[in-house]
């Protein structure tokens, strides 16, 4: 456990959350007296990715997964460019 005080904290941030990533806790103080702390929370609470919280949510019957991995919708094609200054325009032209 590292006790520190709030402007050491903020000059020296890096250093402490690096502490907090090894695994310590880090106490914060102001004016000798505790205010917060900082430790990881615990590694059950921990999900690194959201593919990890949807399986969970999927064993307990909370969502059911997609069948399919990826989408069967197409991109339209756009062959012709859109005159963007002449749609505008038009857009305007009732305020004018």
């Amino acid at each position: 456990m590292i006790r520190v005080g709030v402007k050491d904290l903020k000059n020296q941030l890096s250093q402490y959350l690096q502490y907090v990533k090894n695994g310590e806790k880090v106490i914060i103080t102001e004016h000798n007296r505790v205010i917060a702390e900082i430790n990881l929370p615990l590694k059950e609470k921990i999900m690194t990715s959201l593919e990890e919280k949807m399986k969970k949510m999927s064993k307990e019957g909370l969502i059911i997964p997609a069948k399919r991995k990826n989408s069967y919708a197409e991109i339209p094609e756009i062959k012709e460019k859109l005159d963007w200054k002449s749609i505008y325009n038009d857009i305007r032209a009732d305020r004018i």
